[in-house]
């Protein structure tokens, strides 16, 4: 199964500039906000990209965000090269192996210019 979105990073910066970075809480944990954040200086590609990555995700499981899966539910995290990867938090992946089978979950992130794009592959 496979999942793919593109996001705008100006619209991510419009979208600081209505709820400021607080407003950011809506989709992303502190340790992910914290990734996007270096000395208090919020790198929007980044955050663009995690958007992206949660929504690819969410299509990769065929729901979209809403009332299956949550942004909350999913988790990103670097690894010690900088890659990211995706996970579900317990109770939201218990429920997801009951409808598909798999066994990893893949992504992979670009940013060009003014654009993210993620795309995920359920093995």
């Amino acid at each position: 199964m496979l999942g793919i979105d593109i996001v705008s990073v100006p619209r991510i910066r419009n979208f600081v500039g209505k709820f400021g970075v607080r407003g950011l809480g809506r989709f992303l944990s502190r340790n992910e906000l914290a990734l996007c954040q270096k000395s208090q200086v919020l790198n929007y590609a980044r955050v663009a990209g995690f958007w992206a990555a949660k929504e690819a995700l969410s299509k990769a499981f065929g729901c979209g965000i809403g009332r299956e899966l949550g942004f909350l539910d999913i988790n990103l995290h670097l690894d010690s090269k900088g890659a990211p990867h995706i996970s579900l938090c317990a109770e939201r992946l218990e429920y997801f192996r009951v409808q598909k089978t798999f066994s990893h979950i893949a992504l992979s992130i670009t940013h060009e210019r003014e654009f993210a794009i993620a795309c995920v592959v359920l093995h």
